[in-house]
């Protein structure tokens, strides 16, 4: 249709259809948006994840190099109790070991299930065994048991290279003869590494070289001693500069573990030649730590 002016109008549904698209482009973004908060947190969890597995991971590798073995449960009195050995293959000591148990009886059923604790210290590269812990009451006769480490504490931190604590595991995996030699090339870069030193005469000892190993025990002392007295230092300088002295009392409660320990050692392998120094060293150890289970056991056979 024609106007008085000359003009022509068509009709449109221009404005309609922009209406629609802008609604279809409001609905398109809706997803999209939603996708991508979906997305920023899934993104968001995995990195915390990622992030509390770095921080878990040195404790993750720590648990995976200790072993328990055990006897099996007796009961007294309605109250269930195991012999546990907990061999710490890290070259570090650790400490505060939770076992999830569960026992069955002897048809089979549950009997049992609790979680055991053990707070004492197992030094680096050694074993400790705990007589008696106690399980807690149980309900029948006890039959076989099933067990989880599920808890432990790196008591000090390992100064030694990353590599260096690699092969001191692996070592200690190693059969006589070849734990021997691993364990002298590794004295042969660290010489004076109570550790290593310690891990060495051990060595010895089970290919029956136990002049070899009364004399690596003995350096192992004179090393341990050697730190012993320089994390003192360490920590009376600390004091006196008003410094945060964690890390010195922890190097020191290290240096005293790894001390303990070879004198222990040192103190056992002289019980069947010269019981007097044999009971001098054991006495040396148990004023170090009176909760040393190993020390007491050799104690009370000396009485």
């Amino acid at each position: 249709m024609s106007s008085q002016t000359g003009e022509t109008r068509i009709k449109t549904n221009f404005l309609e259809n922009q209406a629609r698209e802008v609604s279809d482009k409001k609905m398109s973004k809706g997803p999209i948006i939603a996708f991508a908060i979906f997305l920023l947190a899934g993104v968001s969890f995995g990195g915390y994840k990622v992030a509390e597995f770095l921080m878990n991971y040195e404790t993750i590798a720590m648990m995976k190099n200790v072993e328990l073995i055990l006897d099996s449960p007796t009961t007294k009195n309605g109250q269930a109790t195991v012999d546990i050995v907990v061999r710490n293959n890290n070259p570090f000591p650790v400490k505060n070991f939770e076992v999830s148990y569960t026992i069955d009886g002897a048809s089979g059923n549950n009997v049992a299930k609790g979680v055991a604790k053990i707070a004492t210290l197992v030094p680096a590269a050694d074993e400790r065994k705990f007589a008696a812990v106690p399980l807690g009451a149980i309900t029948g006769v006890p039959g076989k048991m099933h067990v989880d480490l599920t808890g432990a504490v790196i008591a000090e931190k390992s100064k030694l290279p990353g590599d260096i604590q690699a092969r001191i595991t692996d070592a200690l995996f190693l059969k006589e003869q070849d734990s021997v030699a691993a364990f002298e090339q590794i004295a042969k870069e660290l010489p004076d590494s109570p550790v290593v030193l310690t891990g060495l005469g051990l060595a010895y000892e089970e290919c029956g070289l136990k002049d070899k190993a009364k004399e690596t025990y003995e350096k192992a002392i004179a090393a341990a001693d050697a730190e012993v007295v320089k994390a003192g230092r360490d920590a009376a300088s600390a004091l006196t500069t008003n410094a945060v002295i964690t890390s010195a009392s922890t190097t020191a409660a290290g240096a005293n573990s790894s001390l303990e320990n070879a004198h222990y050692h040192l103190g056992v392998l002289l019980l069947d030649s010269d019981k007097k120094n044999a009971k001098a060293e054991l006495e040396i150890a148990y004023r170090m730590d009176p909760s040393d289970p190993a020390v007491q056991t050799e104690l009370e056979k000396l009485k």
